[in-house]
């Protein structure tokens, strides 16, 4: 239980706990203006002081780091472990703790100042039994909030969540720890959602973009890896049957100027051909060519130059016979000429041709040292796209074989999720009775509510209902019913926290006959299953007594909040 909370701040308002049923109330006093209102008064407060001791996250936007609290230290006392314990923390240093031990007199046995984050592994461990860590593991912090809701993370919006934004496996974890579930089964789910998550992730990128040629399709890679593998084989088997030459760089060059030499050769044989055949046909020409009509071309000079003379016909035919002689006899030297020059040409191309044959022949059965390392280099690469190619076939297999793997994980753990329910419905036993027992006195009226935990294919199922449950009253009594029933469950384990804070906004639109009989079976449980329950609220929303005939006042914290002035709420100012 919670002894007292108190602080540094000259003006708070220490608020000492008793056992049992312990009302915080607000009260608008006759000094109240319009303005003047209950909500500032810090009941909500309370519970993140609360929070804030028990290891509660203090980053920079926290109101304990906020000028003025900043300068100031709040702190509780109460029971941890069967022994009075008192945490102290400063807003100037909020990683830090400093806790004190008291005998059951009062005399201090041991005080030490250790960081937040040893403190919440000594929580955890002393009030839920908590010692594994890691990922998806309960927590203390995610535990404890089912019994500190806070209204600002929308606690009181749905029994099994203590803020709105809650994942699920930190739902189906804690709360299988809270009622007695298997905690591992839970997390085994979460393992499963997390493979499932990458997988999905990783399927998607492997459609496209970059990192689709990093897995891609299993058979296609199949057909493209064989492929890639069959090149690599035959570029091997090359380098193994590869001879080195040691002249193969003056070999490769000789072969090259013959080649061109060659080339030369062609070029010249086959203008000197073409030449051969023009001469051959201006000899036939000249062979055929005869002088006649010259007769006739005389008599017409004669005709049309009567007035010149002209050279006698004998001298002209014999001038006409010397010119074609010329010509035949030039002729007939250009032809010889040529055709020694085509016989020396082809003997000489056919020469170099043959030895251009050896030099190729040559070269054809080795190669050069720069070329063998070439080769190798080229295998190397080949090797490395092979690897790339198998690595990534291996890796497509693995995905498509995973998926249908996790497939065959989800009913798996389905099945063993049915059978543990099934061999845990005598420890769950007392949890439906209790939430149904206690909603059966909160509406006697109607149809009984249900806590009910299904088996199903995301995990266990956890809900809290009581019939017509869509209006705001009754679905935050659904949301006390649960947390009682949690509180109910861990005192009789003689372990948890020890104590239950309910904020007045949990009763916000609840019928006043259900805000007074849950205030009654507050204080019967707390009697009688040995914990604190603690409740804030407004004076005008609090019934005047219980439906027993108890009085409320006998409950209400002698130190009392009020809307009044700028001392009159928990911290003794305004901020």
């Amino acid at each position: 239980m919670i002894h007292d909370v108190t602080s540094s701040l000259p003006k708070f308002k220490t608020l000492r706990f008793t056992q049992g049923l312990n009302i915080v109330l607000a009260d608008r006093t006759d000094k109240s203006t319009l303005t003047d209102t209950r909500n500032g008064s810090g009941k909500s407060s309370l519970i993140e002081i609360l929070h804030h001791l028990l290891g509660g996250k203090a980053d920079p936007k926290s109101m304990f780091r906020q000028p003025p609290l900043d300068e100031h230290w709040f702190a509780m006392t109460f029971d941890l472990a069967g022994q009075r314990v008192r945490v102290q923390r400063e807003g100037a240093t909020p990683g830090k703790v400093t806790v004190t031990t008291f005998t059951d007199d009062g005399a201090v046995t041991d005080e030490e100042t250790i960081s937040n984050e040893q403190w919440k592994r000594r929580l955890a461990a002393e009030v839920f039994g908590l010692t594994e860590e890691g990922d998806w593991a309960p927590s203390f912090r995610s535990c404890i909030s089912y019994f500190l809701r806070r209204q600002s993370a929308g606690g009181f919006q749905t029994p099994t969540k203590h803020f709105n934004q809650q994942m699920t496996w930190d739902i189906q974890v804690n709360l299988s720890l809270l009622l007695g579930l298997d905690v591992e089964l839970a997390r085994a789910w979460q393992r499963l959602r997390e493979r499932e998550r990458q997988m999905e992730t990783l399927r998607k990128a492997a459609q496209g973009g970059a990192f689709g040629e990093i897995v891609g399709n299993s058979g296609e890679l199949a057909s493209e890896l064989a492929v890639a593998e069959d090149e690599l084989n035959r570029l091997a088997a090359s380098i193994a049957d590869f001879t080195v030459i040691p002249t193969y760089a003056t070999v490769e060059a000789e072969v090259t100027r013959l080649g061109q030499r060659i080339r030369a050769l062609n070029n010249q044989i086959i203008s000197d051909r073409e030449y051969l055949a023009q001469l051959q046909n201006n000899l036939d020409e000249v062979h055929t060519t005869r002088p006649a009509g010259l007769a006739e071309l005389y008599a017409a000079a004669d005709v049309q130059l009567p007035q010149v003379a002209l050279a006698a016909y004998d001298d002209v035919q014999a001038f006409h016979d010397s010119v074609i002689a010329n010509r035949r006899q030039y002729l007939d030297a250009e032809i010889r000429r040529i055709t020694n020059d085509l016989a020396t040409n082809t003997a000489e191309r056919d020469r170099l041709a043959e030895q251009r044959s050896g030099g190729l022949r040559l070269l054809a059965s080795g190669g050069a040292v720069e070329t063998l390392l070439e080769l190798q280099r080229d295998v190397a690469k080949r090797q490395v796209r092979v690897e790339q190619l198998r690595n990534r076939y291996n890796n497509a297999v693995a995905l498509e074989s995973q998926q249908g793997e996790l497939r065959v994980e989800r009913q798996r753990l389905a099945a063993a999720l049915t059978r543990d329910l099934a061999e845990r419905q005598q420890v769950l036993r007392p949890a439906f009775v209790i939430f149904e027992r206690l909603s059966q006195r909160l509406y006697a009226d109607q149809q009984h509510g249900r806590l009910v935990i299904n088996a199903t294919d995301n995990g266990p199922e956890i809900s809290a209902t009581i019939p017509r449950g869509r209006s705001k009253g009754i679905t935050n009594m659904q949301v006390y019913c649960f947390d009682l029933d949690l509180i109910t469950l861990w005192s009789r384990k003689e372990r948890g926290p020890g104590f239950l804070v309910h904020d007045s906004h949990l009763f916000d639109g609840v019928d006043e006959r259900q805000r007074a009989s849950a205030l009654q079976l507050g204080a019967e449980y707390a009697a009688a299953e040995g914990f604190q329950y603690i409740v804030t609220l407004n004076s005008d929303e609090t019934p005047k007594e219980l439906p027993d005939g108890r009085v409320i006042e006998d409950f209400v914290l002698p130190e009392r909040l009020t809307d009044h002035g700028e001392d009159g709420g928990l911290f003794g100012l305004r901020f």
